[in-house]
């Protein structure tokens, strides 16, 4: 799980937080933070949190109030560190061609940063292990870490400054005097919570909350007397508020107690505080109370705005219980985000409150504060495991959030929106959007990412949901969400976190689909498909070709790139081919609906689909299809199709408009009709379908290409009911310039029985007909119905459009459809355009103007602001389109336009006034006044004056008119263009108040730069048109061709800032003062500015480092193999530490050379004899004992029955398998393995074996039916193989353990060295060869020594009195690993005395560190080498002792004098007993237990001081062995244990191991830095600690036994190499003896205890199981007619459930593979007896079934 990965990194968890807060409104908080920490390392020494700078700590004090043994409070120390300091100042200077190296200190420190930035010490025993009774466990106890508890005293000082996270608002700021104080949390990153306490600030670290807040009772200038001037604070947290007291010491002030006790992330927890007011919106619907709260002056809108919430609690209580006890929401002024969700609590924008005069707000609201409550359930108590799986979190939010819309605002409204959200997700998911979920992904996903997750997801549960539902065995989601969500309340969801797999296997097992394909396709994969479809009716067959072509945009966008974009592109895993059912549903000639599913297999394929109605023509629905079926009755009036007509009838009359019936009518509204041909057309399709719709559910996400008839269309849009198939109707009548189609959007406008969305719709869509083909008919009908439906009634009702007498009628929008289609129609008049001009119509303006200056909401009881601004909006778009395309006009017509331009700006100006006196509803109508005034500066009708934007940019205007006159000033003045705007567009991100407004400004610097680079006003910039030869063209040339391209752009635009040079300056100061700036977007849009303006510069290297010069001895590479030798005498003194290092007297060295036979035995012939001929089968090097191995069980293999299918290649045209070699890509068989070994081919027996495991998977995956015979041959084939190897393994395993007992008890002189008497070796000394052994001095090597300031290590805690057993530990004494004082008592250390005091520093301890590196044996790299073990040698060297005394020694070696001077050394030989050789274990023969040998004495001399005494002769290094203990020498193999992995018993033995209490220093990986061993990685080449041991059993990385025991082994093995003799090996001994004790156990084929019960266990649900019918009792043959069973099965092999479990139950099976074994015998006498049918079918599954248990067993 994530948190408890996250905690294991860390070391510890957060198991508890209560935080004490004091607010003080002028921006001061005064807290204290206690954590629960439950440390979960033994080896932790420092708490890592994360804290902003802005915190001031005053104080850190740790504690561990245990049952036993207490640590009292005691000062800590800590650190806090901000990890953006300020830029290093250098040459060459850092300036904006600096930014790749800005841009990687910020990565670096959000790194860093992300770590966390206080950090306090825990060394000095506060982790410890305490015993503890387990509840309900009847007195027993259980060991644990001891949990500390952390109080921080902190104060946060904001004052007016303005950070991410929280916000004060105070009267003033932000140019708002009359502000209502209040504060609230409002986070826009992921890691803004440790702006206001200590944490650890992570989604997946969750715990309780105890929050106190200490508030004014009443704000400044209240008064508890008078109730009008009274204002009192309250304090709205997450949690559940428990208690509102009186501050005991000061009775003005008030404490509010809050209690969350779901555990919670410190990212879902928030408060505000102020003088709010309450409402309690909870009715009888809600099941939980629901409260609002609000600043003074709002209730009344707040009741109006809330009052819906209720029907929100009670629909999701429908999906689940409510998780918390209260929901609350919080509205406060000017939040960063709109709304920010937490437990229990969700603040909101006050702009989101609106009076019942407002329309559009009450949807929105509606939305937001749906999804708020709504993610209590999911979001909030459940979260996604990991950030891949955001999806699922966000996506079944949003989904439940579209049902309680279809709840509330009906079916219509759902399905548009639905139609709406596929349309555009189809089109941005066209290659460059990454899939829903990548796994693996580390990173939290940006807002653009997020946007579109939050898009799709909802859209693919949508789909899931009617795949679920279409199976007939459920209802869809509404099955499964219901038992997610009861999951994360009975604790069955492990840590309330949903990932995609668990979610997927929901789906699975209520509707038992198989969803792989879904997942691969919609999940894991990105792209929309394109579908285009092809119809042709057939009337002699009657039927219909349906024809699907399916291309995949996202795929093809690859070929269309650059090898380099296409290796980042290929991750984005575009979806190759989509399958699945796509539904057909054809309304027939009699408008009856008959759906078709076809199953979308191929990129293009043909259904034929059947027609189901005999009638002989079309039935048409609609008035124009009427007038055709009259035509028809006329010409086959013998056909009586009267239910036909009636039913034509009703479709017409549901959507019908009579005033059109009227002839005249009609022709006033010049309603077209179809010509003869098309007519003819109509005509001609006797009997054919009415229209098809394509995938009705919306079960594809697809852009769907259906060319159509018109009149099919028009059908569709007037017979089919549902709102999608009209606005697909409507979308694509667009394509067709008719007259006929024109009047029937119009008469859908003039329908009010259509959705009145569907009706904006086909008001837009009017604009498309202003066109020649149709006589600009869309520009007559649109005016037509804006007259018709808004506006007086004409005199003339036939005058044509341009003398239309537009007379605006007063404002009644009590019609909602008609007030939005009055909207969608001034927005279609803004689209009518002249042609001749390019410009709209001038009747068109002049209609818009007067309906603005004519605009009447005097008697309207609704709001016309967003009205007004809608009709500004039209204004401005109607007079900015086609403004330079004017030339054509004569000099009367151009004053005329100039009068007519004038008269517009003066009625927008004039509104805006109006706005400013009598403000609209958030100032909408000042807002679209602004946008209509940039685009006329863009357009050229205004100038370029900045002043009126300046003003609205001002702090104290509402911050929407902020952005928008922003938005304007970087449109019109792209930076460089004024140095004073420039200047103040800095400044305005470094001072202003708002950080939303910073953060916006700071984007758009580079947008507008770009935005003028596309619209050319870049000089050079725009490639010149150029002839390029295509004919020869290659990819490589395109892709060089347009990088050059790319580049040239880029140039061209670095050149033109480059003289820019006041601009570069002012971004460049800048984005350097902003590095230390807290809000981190700010400083990455600002390194998005440097990075496109300005080229880039190399980072310099580092500066000089403080270094020490080494030397390092290396010995040549051809050199005789060193023999280490163990010493140990009475003439050696134990060192100062205790450990047994020899230390040498000065005595000089006899001139006499050591002679060393490593095999006395050997026959000493150098004769150049030939080497034996390496047979043919083996010159790969496989082994004798191999090849006789392999060479037997394959003769036994292709001698088995089972192998008939398998000992020749597969033919795919004899076998009639014709794609068999596209679906094996590696074919493999029997007669091909007999083949590579006659040819030496293999080199180890496990490439025999995987080569028959690959006969086998083959098999597997190209016959998948289970009833396959071949298949069925495999598995026997896989039986009997496992059965012959398996016994093929036990006998080379016991053969190898039989060769190592001999050679362990032969003689001691194999591998021994046997040393000469002491007077052959003085004798030796003196004929020396001075090229024998070469001492090379490498280069001085650089070590860094970090020079900043340690904090010293914190003094232990202190234990109360009367818990003081014994005296503490002399200071003498080095501090030794801890352990749990029991250990530390019961193993003391005899050998080991104190040494002298010394001062030591760091440099020492680097300095030791690197001579022991030095000194050091070499490492082998090779990791079987580091396991390979060595012989002990049977004799051993002695050096005399030093003459200096052990004291003198160590002083010597760490004092910071210069060493004495060399002296002469003196070694004296004598011989010693051979010790007795343990067999190692599970080793080949002759092999020994490898030790590696504790590091030299840093006292003695060195080997080049050594050599300069003795001349030139160079010695030989004599390294000594310890000694440690040998494993039994009836230890079953270990790591050569070929053996399946067994995962309980594994896990079993680790925790045995885990129990030891010496075992706590190999409970986690080695950290050289933390654990004082810098050289650790140097030397141990393969680091390996029991946590890493068991997260590989959790990931199930080990196949084997053997791989288990080597990483068992293999961290003893380290353990020996790197420490000495001492402490630190002993532990490893103690350990390694229990690992002995226990791997019996593992091996053993014996059930356990616990194995037998699950055994039990199984059979007895096997017996439950309803495939096991025919396998619970006996065959009877009797009884069931076959008295010829025991004829073909032996009496004695038959076998039944039941005599299975009478065999377990008297314990007569040894081992599981006994059990498997007779269920097998079972369910094969099945198939034997059966051959085939619902016997063996069963018998199949009840197999797979018995397996996959086993399997989860093991």
């Amino acid at each position: 799980m994530a948190e408890d990965a996250l905690g294991t990194a860390r070391g510890f968890s957060v198991s508890h937080q209560r935080n004490v807060l004091e607010i003080d409104f002028e921006g001061v908080i005064t807290a204290s933070a206690f954590l629960t920490i439950q440390p979960n390392n033994p080896a932790l020494r420092s708490l890592y949190l994360h804290a902003s700078p802005l915190l001031q700590i005053n104080n850190v004090t740790l504690s561990s109030p245990t049952a036993t043994e207490p640590l009292l409070p005691t000062p800590a120390s800590f650190t806090l560190v901000n990890p953006f300091q300020p830029l290093p100042t250098r040459e060459p200077p850092i300036d904006i061609r600096s930014h790749p190296e800005i841009k990687r200190k910020t990565w670096a420190a959000t790194g860093e940063r992300d770590e966390g930035e206080l950090s306090i010490s825990v060394s000095g025993g506060w982790v410890r292990l305490i015993e503890s009774q387990i509840m309900g466990g009847q007195g027993t106890t259980q060991v644990g870490f001891a949990p500390i508890h952390v109080q921080i005293d902190y104060q946060l000082v904001l004052g007016g400054s303005v950070v991410e996270g929280i916000v004060f608002r105070r009267p003033g700021d932000g140019g708002d005097e009359y502000q209502i104080p209040h504060m609230f949390l409002s986070p826009t990153t992921y890691d803004a919570a440790r702006i206001w306490t200590p944490c650890v600030d992570s989604l997946w670290e969750r715990c309780t909350w105890e929050l106190e807040f200490i508030v004014p009772r009443y704000l400044e200038g209240g008064d508890s007397t008078s109730d009008d001037a009274a204002c009192p604070v309250m304090v709205i947290s997450s949690g559940e508020l428990m208690e509102q007291i009186t501050h005991p010491h000061d009775p003005h002030k008030v404490i509010f107690y809050y209690l969350q006790t779901n555990p919670t992330s410190v990212q879902h927890i928030s408060f505000a505080a102020g003088p709010f007011e309450l409402h309690c919106v909870s009715g009888e619907e809600s099941h939980k109370p629901i409260l609002a709260f609000c600043l003074p002056g709002d209730v009344d809108m707040l009741k109006h705005s809330t009052a819906f919430l209720p029907r929100v609690m009670a629909f999701g209580t429908e999906l689940g219980s409510y998780p918390f006890t209260d929901f609350k929401t919080v509205f406060v002024n000017n939040p960063r985000l709109e709304c920010s969700t937490s437990a229990t609590l969700a603040i909101v924008s006050s702009n989101l409150l609106h009076p019942p005069t407002i329309i559009e707000q009450a949807m929105e609201i509606r939305q937001v504060l749906s999804l708020a409550l709504i993610q209590q359930w999911i979001g909030i108590n459940i979260i996604q495991r990991t950030f891949a799986d955001t999806w699922i979190v966000n996506g079944l939010a949003l989904y439940i959030q579209g049902q309680f819309i279809r709840h509330l605002l009906g079916n219509n409204e759902y399905r548009f929106r639905l139609k709406k959200d596929i349309d555009r997700c189809v089109q941005l998911d066209q290659g460059s959007r990454w899939p829903l979920c990548v796994p693996g992904i580390l990173d939290p996903p940006d807002a653009s990412t997020t946007a579109f997750i939050n898009l799709k997801a909802p859209l693919v549960l949508h789909i899931l949901d009617r795949h679920l539902a279409k199976t007939g065995t459920s209802l869809g989601l509404s099955q499964v969400i219901p038992r997610v969500f009861v999951a994360a309340l009975s604790d069955d969801l492990v840590g309330n976190t949903l990932t995609t797999q668990y979610f997927i296997r929901q789906c699975r097992k209520v509707s038992g689909l198989d969803l792989q394909s879904f997942q691969d396709q919609w999940i894991f994969g990105s792209g929309c498909p394109r579908l285009a479809i092809r119809t042709n009716f057939i009337k002699k067959k009657f039927l219909v070709e349906f024809t699907v072509t399916q291309t995949q945009p996202a795929s093809d966008a690859l070929n269309g790139i650059s090898d380099k974009q296409k290796k980042v592109a290929v991750w984005k895993r575009p979806t190759q081919f989509f399958e699945g059912s796509l539904t057909v549903r054809i309304h027939e000639a009699d408008g009856a609906p008959f759906e078709h599913l076809v199953d979308i297999k191929t990129n293009q394929r043909t259904f034929p689909l059947p027609f189901n109605t005999k009638y002989k023509r079309t039935r048409r629905s609609g008035h124009i299809a009427a007038r055709f079926n009259k035509m028809q009755d006329a010409i086959n009036n013998e056909d009586d199709e009267d239910e036909a007509q009636l039913q034509a009838a009703d479709r017409a009359g549901t959507f019908a408009y009579p005033p059109w019936e009227d002839e005249a009518e009609r022709r006033r509204w010049k309603v077209a009709e179809w010509g003869e041909e098309q007519a003819d057309q109509v005509l001609s399709e006797a009997g054919g379908y009415e229209w098809i719709r394509i995938d009705p559910d919306c079960e594809w996400l697809a852009a769907v290409d259906f060319v159509e008839k018109p009149w099919c269309w028009i059908s569709q849009l007037q017979g089919d009911r549902d709102v999608i198939a009209q606005l697909e109707a409507i979308n694509r009548m667009r394509v067709y310039p008719s007259p006929v189609v024109a009047s029937e959007l119009a008469r859908t406008v003039l329908v009010k029985n259509y959705y009145y969305r569907v009706r904006m719709e086909a008001a837009r869509a009017l604009a498309a007909y202003n066109i020649s083909e149709c006589d600009y008919i869309g520009y007559f009908l649109v005016m037509k119905l804006f007259q018709t439906l808004y506006c007086h009634r004409p005199v003339d009702p036939d005058v044509e459009v341009p003398d239309l007498d537009c007379r605006p009628l007063p404002n009644d929008f009590s019609n909602l459809p008609d007030y939005f289609v009055k909207k969608s129609l001034l927005a279609a008049m803004a689209d009518l355009r002249d042609p001749s001009t390019r410009t709209v119509w001038r009747n068109v303006r002049t209609t818009l103007l007067e309906v603005l200056r004519l605009n009447d909401n005097a008697g309207n009881s609704w709001s016309d602001s967003y009205y007004l601004a809608a009709l500004i909006t039209a204004i401005g778009n109607a007079f900015t389109m086609g403004a330079g395309n004017q030339n054509s006009l004569d000099e009367t017509e151009k004053e005329a336009e100039q009068t007519l331009l004038k008269n517009a700006m003066g009625n927008v100006d004039r509104a805006m006034t109006m706005d400013r006196l009598v403000p609209s509803y958030h100032n909408l109508v000042t807002k679209a006044g602004l946008q209509s005034h940039i685009k006329s500066v863009l357009a050229g009708q205004r100038t370029n004056d900045l002043r009126l934007l300046l003003s609205y940019t001002r702090e104290g205007n509402f911050e929407p008119i902020r952005l928008v006159a922003f938005d304007g000033l970087l449109l019109c003045k792209p930076p460089g263009r004024s140095a004073a705007l420039d200047k103040y567009l800095l400044e305005v991100i470094k001072t202003d108040f708002s950080l939303t407004i910073r953060r916006h400004v700071a984007r758009s610097l580079s947008e507008s730069i770009l935005i003028a680079l596309a619209l050319g006003d870049i000089p050079g910039a725009v490639p010149q048109p150029a002839i390029v030869d295509v004919n020869n063209d290659t990819d490589q040339a395109r892709e060089q061709r347009s990088e050059k391209q790319d580049n040239d752009i880029v140039k061209a635009l670095r050149k033109d800032y480059a003289k820019k040079m006041d601009a570069k300056q002012l971004i460049q100061d800048s984005l350097i003062e902003h590095f230390v700036m807290p809000d981190p977007e700010v400083r990455l849009a600002l390194l998005k500015v440097a990075e496109i303006i300005a080229s880039s510069t190399s980072e310099p290297l580092p500066g000089n480092l403080i270094t020490i010069q080494t030397p390092t001895v290396e010995t040549p590479a051809l050199m005789t193999p060193k023999i280490r030798l163990s010493m140990g005498s009475a003439d050696i003194k134990p060192d100062s530490q205790g450990y047994g290092f020899p230390v040498m007297d000065n005595a000089p060295l006899a001139p006499t050379p050591v002679k060393i036979v490593l095999n006395q035995n050997a026959v000493s012939n150098h004769s150049s004899k030939k080497k034996d001929k390496v047979p043919r089968q083996q010159r790969r090097g496989l082994t004798d004992t191999d090849f006789k191995a392999i060479t037997i069980a394959l003769d036994k293999v292709l001698q088995h029955k089972t192998s008939l299918f398998f000992r020749q290649p597969v033919d795919p045209v004899r076998d009639a398998a014709p794609d068999y070699l596209t679906v094996i890509k590696q074919p493999m068989d029997l007669s091909t393995v007999r083949a590579k070994l006659d040819n030496g081919m293999y080199a180890t027996r496990q490439e025999f074996v995987a080569d028959i495991r690959l006969i086998i998977a083959n098999c597997y995956t190209y016959n998948v039916a289970p009833t396959s015979p071949v298949r069925k041959a495999g598995e026997a084939f896989e039986k009997v193989f496992d059965s012959i190897w398996m016994k093929t393994e036990h006998t080379l395993s016991s053969s190898a353990a039989s060769a190592r007992r001999e050679a362990t008890t032969s003689s001691s002189d194999v591998r021994s060295v046997v040393m000469l008497p002491p007077s052959r070796y003085v004798e030796a000394v003196s004929v020396t060869k001075p090229t024998a052994v070469k001492l090379k001095v490498k280069p001085p090597k650089n070590v860094t020594i970090d020079t900043t300031v340690h904090v010293p290590p914190m003094a232990p805690p202190p234990i109360p009195l009367a818990k003081k057993a014994a005296p503490p530990p002399s200071p003498d004494r080095p501090p030794v690993p801890p352990f749990t004082a029991e250990s530390s008592r019961e193993k003391p250390n005899k050998k080991r005395k104190s040494p002298v005091k010394n001062s030591r520093n760091d440099l020492d301890d680097i300095l030791g560190a690197e001579i022991d590196a030095i000194e050091g044996r070499p490492v082998k790299d090779s990791f079987d080498e580091l396991l390979e073990p060595l012989p002990k040698p049977s004799k051993k060297i002695k050096l005399a002792p030093s003459r200096q005394s052990p004291e003198k020694t160590l002083d010597s070696r760490s004092s910071s004098t210069p060493a004495p001077p060399p002296v002469d050394l003196k070694p004296v030989i004598k011989s010693l007993p051979n010790p007795v050789t343990k067999k190692a274990k599970s080793k080949t023969p002759g092999d020994y237990i490898s030790v590696s040998p504790a590091p030299p004495q840093r006292a003695s001399p060195s080997l080049s001081t050594i050599s300069k005494e003795v001349g030139a002769s160079p010695l030989i290094p004599i390294e000594a062995y310890p000694t440690h203990p040998q494993p039994p020498p009836d230890l079953p193999p270990t790591t050569e244990n070929n053996g399946s992995i067994k995962m309980k018993r594994a896990k079993a033995l680790l925790a045995a191991l885990l129990k030891e209490p010496s075992s706590i220093i190999f409970v986690r990986p080695v950290d050289p830095i933390a654990d004082g061993c810098p050289t650790y990685l140097d030397e141990i080449k393969h680091p390996m600690d029991f946590g890493t041991i068991g997260k590989k059993l959790d990931q199930k990385k080990y196949r084997s036994l053997g791989q288990f025991a080597r990483d068992v082994e293999l961290v003893f093995a380290n353990c020996r190499q790197f420490n000495p003799p001492g402490e630190i090996t002993a532990c490893a001994d103690a350990v390694e003896a229990v690992y002995w004790r226990e791997w019996p156990k593992v091996t053993s084929t014996k059930m356990t205890n616990d194995e037998k019960k699950a055994m039990i266990s199984l059979l007895n649900q096997t017996l439950k199981n309803p495939l096991s019918e025919w396998f619970r009792l006996p065959v009877n043959p009797v009884a069931l007619g076959i008295p010829e069973y025991f004829d073909i099965i032996p009496e004695d092999d038959a076998r039944d459930l039941s005599l299975i479990k009478a065999k377990m139950d008297k314990g007569q099976y040894q081992s599981a593979k006994q059990v498997d074994e007779d269920v097998e015998l079972m369910l094969e006498n099945a198939r034997v007896f059966n051959g085939d049918g619902p016997v063996v079918d069963a018998a199949n599954v009840l197999g797979k079934w018995w397996q996959s248990q086993r399997s989860k067993m093991e």
